[in-house]
């Protein structure tokens, strides 16, 4: 059943069925109804002729038109003259028909007709002919100053019909030759493409997502060509994506889990009676420990934000002062380092969203510009108000993103090496901080993106509307410094 179903026996049998019914079509209006067109367009000669004498009647030149009328169409016009009982005829036909009596009989049936016209279809045995003949009256129809006769032959078309017919037969049995070879290979022309095309389909299955597919002459072949040759180089970056996904993970599992271990060990073996190595030993297992329960969290927030399970729970809350609160957390974890988070926000801004995500996208955006800060260990968060929006900024001054790298950073564990330019695992924390933002800035419908150039540092931001318009306030700066040395 599939062999039936395939596309060269469909556009096979589609041509054929198109020919079929074009001969079908030119039998039926060439052959079969040849004779009935023949005697029709006669029958249109005569009336021709009748209209062109009734309205020309008047004119002096009325006796060349009707020679002329019998001339080209080679026909027997007569013109009777009842008041004086005479005859004008023009014969072009040679007819040798008893036409006198036939006129005279005619033109009372013209004077009893309805419209005035009477047309009669007579048999000629002797010739084997067919006599079409019309007659009319000019002037008035109960004192008609003459009557119109018109007649002509219907010749006899049967040899010309048989010629057609043995012509016909020949033409057709060429036409349904040619038509098999031509619809054969317009098939092939259009299915093996396909064919292809589908083969190299099968192959993605298989994990070979980089063939390149051929490109072909037909327009919507060839974009789907494109199309299955972009999906493929698509689902091969997915594939690798995931590849490396798995690895990170597994690496971020493995590295504290080693961690935990290795330092329990130590309590047992070496550490359990000394209280200061002891109490710095468990230390670095309860840090390795939050670790491990931070990146299992980010991944399961993750998978429910894409999965789309989390629930919104949104409250109307002061945007500015939550600000301010999550900062202060970068007070203890950043105090090594020495980094200066400088807050510039507008009082009192306020907006609608849920609370608990909105502070985990500010925390992210914030820890991953701490995270990538360049030489001055300085990080500007803004917030501010922009034409009935409320901004949100994070700038940091470290290497930055170059253009064709940029649309990639929201994906998972996305990190642009300087050598080869490939996904890498994020420096520290469980390198998913950005897709969590993404996630959680679509699941409300927030405008969010980054701007960043090589060599000059990143700005991430995002765009939410503010739940009341307030007159525009100046911007106060406030300055969070985690290295106590640097406090002035």
């Amino acid at each position: 059943m599939n062999f039936f179903r395939s596309i060269k026996v469909r556009v096979w049998a589609l041509f054929e069925i198109v020919v079929i019914a074009m001969l079908t079509f030119t039998y039926i209006f060439l052959i079969a109804m040849f004779p009935n067109f023949y005697e029709w367009m006669k029958t249109y000669e005569i009336s021709e002729a009748l209209v062109e004498i009734r309205s020309n009647w008047y004119d002096d030149g009325i006796a060349e038109i009707i020679n002329n009328q019998a001339g080209e169409k080679k026909m027997y016009i007569e013109i009777y003259f009842p008041q004086n009982n005479a005859s004008f005829s023009v014969d072009r036909i040679n007819a040798g028909l008893p036409l006198g009596a036939l006129t005279k009989s005619l033109g009372s049936e013209v004077a009893e007709s309805e419209k005035g016209i009477v047309y009669k279809r007579l048999r000629d045995e002797r010739l084997d002919n067919t006599v079409l003949m019309m007659g009319s009256y000019i002037g008035d129809r109960q004192d008609p100053e003459a009557y119109i006769f018109i007649c002509n032959f219907i010749q006899p078309i049967g040899t010309t019909v048989a010629i057609f017919v043995r012509q016909f037969f020949f033409v057709g049995i060429i036409m349904m030759i040619l038509t098999i070879f031509m619809s054969a290979l317009f098939s092939y022309k259009i299915s093996e493409p396909i064919i292809r095309i589908n083969n190299s389909a099968k192959e993605l299955p298989q994990g070979k997502f980089n063939a390149e597919i051929e490109k072909y002459d037909y327009a919507e072949i060839k974009q789907l060509a494109g199309t299955l040759t972009s999906a493929s180089k698509e689902i091969a970056k997915s594939d690798d994506l995931r590849r490396e996904l798995m690895a990170n993970i597994s690496h971020d599992l493995r590295t504290p889990l080693t961690m935990i271990k290795a330092y329990a060990e130590m309590i047992r073996d070496l550490s359990g009676d000394n209280p200061e190595k002891r109490e710095r030993h468990l230390k670095v297992i309860i840090d390795e420990t939050d670790r491990l329960s931070s990146l299992v969290t980010d991944i399961l927030d993750l998978s429910k934000l894409q999965a789309g399970v989390t629930e919104m729970h949104l409250e109307t809350f002061n945007f500015t002062a939550r600000l301010s609160g999550v900062i202060s957390r970068f007070d203890i974890m950043k105090e090594s380092d020495g980094v200066m988070i400088d807050l510039q926000a507008e009082d009192d801004i306020t907006i609608t969203a849920d609370i608990t995500k909105l502070e985990q996208v500010v925390y992210n955006l914030i820890n991953n510009a701490v995270t990538y800060t360049g030489d001055d260990n300085t990080v500007i968060v803004r917030l501010f108000r922009k034409e009935g929006k409320v901004r949100f900024e994070v700038e940091d001054h470290g290497e930055g993103i170059s253009a064709e790298n940029l649309p990639y950073i929201w994906d998972r564990y996305y990190k642009v090496s300087e050598r080869n330019k490939t996904h890498k695992r994020a420096k520290m924390g469980s390198g998913i901080g950005l897709s969590i933002v993404k996630s959680v800035l679509e699941q409300h419908g927030f405008a969010y993106g980054a701007d960043s150039s090589e060599g000059r540092g990143s700005t991430f931001w995002f765009e939410a509307p503010e739940y009341s318009e307030e007159p525009e306030k100046p911007v106060h700066s406030k300055r969070f410094i985690t290295d106590k040395s640097k406090k002035q």
